[in-house]
């Protein structure tokens, strides 16, 4: 029986670690510069009610394995703060709300505008990489196409 569990946790294992080897790639080869936020897993992993979900991320090997695929292909990783409120930062006007709770997923800033917790983060966390290496914002066209000519 216990051979038989730790088959089974192999397997699940190897399929999470294919996911993970296939979603780097097709990130890196999409993109040139790559935002992240880092994250305190460790102390995040103190928490007993998220710890598991946690681990299942495998945030920490995603962030491996997406660093050596990008210095193979000459990509940039950007990592911002983990303190950087990106979460309770309006992307579109900078309000701040400074009160934000993490059962909260959607909020309304200052200025009306209703936002998805998850995805602004992630347009925070963007821009402030975009800022941390210097880029021009105004080049960034939102994943559209920039002509040339």
């Amino acid at each position: 029986m216990r051979l038989k569990i730790a088959r089974i946790y192999e397997k699940i294992a190897n399929a999470r670690l294919a996911f993970l080897h296939q979603l780097s790639w097709q990130i890196v080869r999409d993109y040139d510069i790559i935002c992240l936020e880092t994250l305190n897993v460790k102390g995040m992993m103190a928490n007993k009610k998220l710890a598991k979900h946690i681990a299942d991320a495998s945030w920490a090997t995603f962030v491996r394995l997406l660093e050596y695929k990008a210095a193979w292909n000459n990509k940039r990783i950007v990592k911002v703060d983990r303190f950087y409120p990106s979460s309770k930062t309006c992307h579109k006007c900078g309000y701040i709300h400074k009160t934000l709770q993490l059962s909260e997923r959607t909020w309304t800033c200052g200025n009306g505008h209703v936002l998805d917790r998850d995805l602004n983060a992630s347009k925070n966390i963007l821009k402030e990489g975009l800022r941390l290496i210097g880029a021009e914002l105004s080049d960034y066209t939102g994943g559209g196409l920039v002509k040339t000519s």
